[in-house]
């Protein structure tokens, strides 16, 4: 078995968790957002820990995650953030989660399937303020699809929310966003409707103005995006491999493909089971670190689609039975998404779920 592996501390993220449930009044709720296999760190896993810390409700993406959390015995309530076809509204219905809704066709197909199946459905309604990605964006449509909604009884609307795309940012233009997101408050509620308003990510659910009825943490569960909680959050991941070969070279060799690295010395090469083909980004060639005892190590050459190399002449001793992390910390060292999202000119988001399911996640706590 290779030794490329991602350990997991869900404690961490818990953590993380209880910090924001300390900072977040007690009478605001917090969905904590697993999509993405929890941003790459295991979605049942990850969930079954933050049920004990503080979670109220789970976000996710599409229905296939819904439906691994329900067969995990998830069950409380899930809400299906993006957008979805008829078969993936139906799925929704069916395992009875919470679906974004935008569209009166949507409550058409979730009315259809919950009478069929003899059950109550369960959507948010999505309001687009400024994303204009998905959701309800001007004052008549949202209207419109109140009126549709009274032709759908069997499908209740349980939550509204929007997507402040800014709020790190630009105040002045998620202030606008906010006062967009109450007028449609204002509105749904003179219908008739009382449904748990949300707006507030990560880089948000820290301001009370825009906290509302609860909030939606996701980066920040992982250890990163929370400025006012610097130094108090843990990261979760923490990625190793052990090398396959340790190689002298000479001044003057080269390194890899496309020959980008040239030795200016006699150097110790050592080469690490792990390239893009695992999701390690190819950007990264020449630009990174590794770790090894405690140590760090530049990576050198053109990251490869199943190997790196690493320089460690000056790390003396190093063997095949070294432990190398290429994210996370060893010893007083550490590597962290961001510092990986900074030289692959990304964001930490992309680093932390980016690895291909060639690397297993191995639970550590």
């Amino acid at each position: 078995m290779r030794s490329t592996v991602m350990k997991v501390s869900t404690e961490a993220i818990a953590h993380n968790a209880r910090l924001f449930r300390e900072e977040i009044p007690e009478k605001v709720r917090m969905m904590c957002v697993i999509k993405a296999n929890a941003y790459g760190h295991d979605g049942v896993a990850v969930a079954k820990k933050l049920l004990s810390a503080g979670a109220d409700a789970f976000a996710v993406a599409i229905v296939e995650e819904a439906e691994t959390l329900r067969h995990a015995g998830i069950g409380c309530p899930i809400l299906i953030l993006g957008g979805a076809g008829e078969a993936s509204l139906r799925q929704a219905v069916a395992c009875g989660a919470s679906q974004a809704v935008y569209d009166g066709w949507m409550l058409d197909v979730m009315q259809d399937e919950a009478r069929r199946l003899g059950v109550k459905a369960s959507a948010h309604l999505k309001l687009d303020t400024g994303m204009s990605r998905i959701g309800v964006r001007d004052m008549d449509a949202l209207n419109k699809l109140l009126g549709h909604w009274k032709r759908c009884p069997d499908v209740e609307m349980t939550g509204a929310f929007t997507h402040f795309c800014v709020a790190d940012t630009d105040p002045e233009f998620t202030e606008m966003q906010r006062a967009r997101f109450t007028a449609f408050l204002d509105a749904v509620r003179a219908a008739g409707y009382r449904p748990i308003a949300h707006a507030a990510a990560t880089s948000a659910m820290l301001k009370p103005e825009l906290q509302f009825d609860m909030v939606r943490p996701g980066i920040g569960l992982y250890g990163t995006g929370v400025p006012e909680l610097e130094g108090r959050l843990e990261y979760a991941q923490t990625l190793v491999a052990k090398p396959i070969r340790i190689q002298r070279i000479r001044k003057g060799d080269t390194v890899g493909y496309g020959r980008t690295f040239t030795a200016r010395r006699d150097s110790v090469i050592m080469t690490v089971p792990i390239g893009y083909g695992d999701g390690y980004p190819r950007i990264l060639s020449n630009r990174a670190s590794v770790l090894v005892k405690g140590r760090r190590a530049p990576q050198v050459g053109r990251v490869c689609m199943d190997m790196l190399m690493a320089d460690v002449t000056d790390i003396p001793g190093v063997t095949l039975d070294d432990e190398v992390v290429l994210l996370g910390r060893q010893g007083d060292q550490v590597i962290t998404p961001d510092e990986l999202a900074e030289q692959a000119e990304t964001i930490p988001y992309e680093i932390m779920l980016g690895f291909s399911p060639r690397v297993p996640v191995e639970i550590i706590d």
